[in-house]
């Protein structure tokens, strides 16, 4: 029987993910290091560590400590967080689904961009909330979602894991539990490992609010 919902939040319940890679471009682009929207996109869910050290590995380079330390905070100060906004009908969306099910969040941004992401948009709407500083191992390694399980006291076949990123979606797969993607950045068979894969917004909308008929 399902309980919970698990959901991302970067290209899931915000429209974030350009704003996200043009804060990444101009960051990477002052050590160097030129990239693109899609190589960001191919990585997130990625922590920041992690993500550095991607961009690092494929530019054949190795980050030094500061890169590690300083990076994140440039990318940070880089964003634009005031044009990020919710998909449209996704608030009241969740405000329906809270009435059913517990709602998680798992996130591999940082804490600060989390929290200010869930304290102006959706308060307290979410029961658990994971960043991507909370674990050493983020996505797509299987522990933000285990971690999620174990605070909201769930078994994995309560939960489904909503997504959008192909590191996401595995590692969702990794811990184990049914996931929905959402084609919102990349084309569909990126993410066909997921359980099942949904084209757009709308057809995710209508997917969640089917479940509350169930």
């Amino acid at each position: 029987m399902l309980k919970a919902i698990i959901f991302d939040v970067d290209g899931v319940l915000v429209d974030s993910m350009r704003f996200q890679a043009d804060a990444w471009v101009k960051t990477f682009n002052e050590v160097e290091i030129t990239i693109t929207r899609r190589d960001i996109y191919e990585l997130e869910g990625s922590n920041d560590s992690r993500l550095i050290k991607a961009i690092f590995e494929k530019a054949g380079r190795e980050p030094e400590p500061w890169h590690l330390e300083q990076l994140p905070e440039k990318k940070r100060e880089a964003l634009e967080f005031d044009r990020i906004e919710p998909f449209e009908g996704i608030r009241d969306c969740l405000k329906e689904l809270k009435q059913h099910f517990k709602l998680a969040m798992v996130s591999g941004s940082n804490r600060d961009t989390v929290e200010k992401i869930v304290n102006k948009f959706f308060p307290g709407c979410f029961d658990v909330v994971i960043n991507g500083s909370d674990l050493e191992r983020g996505k797509p390694d299987p522990d933000p979602f285990l971690k999620a399980l174990e605070k909201l006291d769930l078994t994995k076949n309560e939960c489904i894991v909503v997504e959008n990123s192909p590191l996401g979606t595995t590692a969702a797969r990794r811990a184990g539990l049914y996931c929905v993607a959402v084609a919102s950045m990349l084309e569909p068979e990126m993410v066909q490992h997921a359980d099942l894969v949904l084209k757009d917004h709308a057809a995710l909308l209508c997917y969640l609010k089917n479940l509350m008929c169930q």
